[in-house]
């Protein structure tokens, strides 16, 4: 008598049964964990880029520019999702001029998942630049601290930012008020919000 090995119907059907449930178990948590890594990450680049720019402008003695840019060759938006450029600008004009000595030092593409990245307060431009002196302050005719509010999705509840003070020293930004969203550099009782 021969004997066979193998899955029945029955068995076959239980057990892709099983791993379906599984899959739609595990599916909603997998999303979370990839957004939430996606937001770090993207935080803590442009983190190291507001640390690199201050410590660039003063170890070149020149002013450094940090700006949106959806092309990489200059500043041309205020949604800095769409890629940053970081450069030294000697002539303080938020261009990039050779002629002057301007030397771009990094350029960051757009950022991945569909999120959004804006900056507030600074001059109130709304230009999408931060400038960084000699000394390591922020350069602008209006002088103020500003934050930068990282979103995806899910809306500001889950929303990362940064808040750059005057003397361009930057720090995550961290829930003040305890109702579980981050604050801007308007004070403790004011919320991120997302576009």
């Amino acid at each position: 008598m021969r004997k066979h090995s193998g899955f029945t119907l029955i068995e076959l059907l239980v057990t892709i049964s099983l791993i379906a449930i599984l899959v739609g178990l595990v599916a909603p948590g997998f999303t979370s964990f990839i957004k939430n890594n996606r937001l770090s990450s993207q935080i803590n680049t442009l983190t190291g880029t507001i640390h690199l720019a201050r410590a660039e402008a003063a170890s070149r003695r020149s002013a450094v520019t940090l700006c949106a840019s959806s092309n990489g060759a200059d500043c041309n938006t205020s949604s800095w999702e769409a890629g940053w450029l970081l450069f030294s600008d000697n002539s303080v004009n938020a261009v990039i001029d050779t002629a002057d000595g301007d030397l771009l030092l990094m350029y960051q593409e757009p950022l991945a998942g569909g999120n959004t990245l804006r900056a507030s307060g600074f001059d109130g431009s709304g230009l999408g630049v931060l400038q960084y002196s000699v000394s390591g302050f922020i350069l602008s005719t209006n002088p103020a601290q500003g934050t930068f509010t990282l979103c995806d999705d899910r809306g500001s509840d889950l929303a990362k930012a940064i808040v750059v003070n005057i003397s361009g020293i930057s720090r995550l930004a961290v829930d003040e008020n305890g109702n579980g969203i981050v604050n801007d550099d308007r004070g403790p009782l004011q919320d991120v919000t997302c576009p």
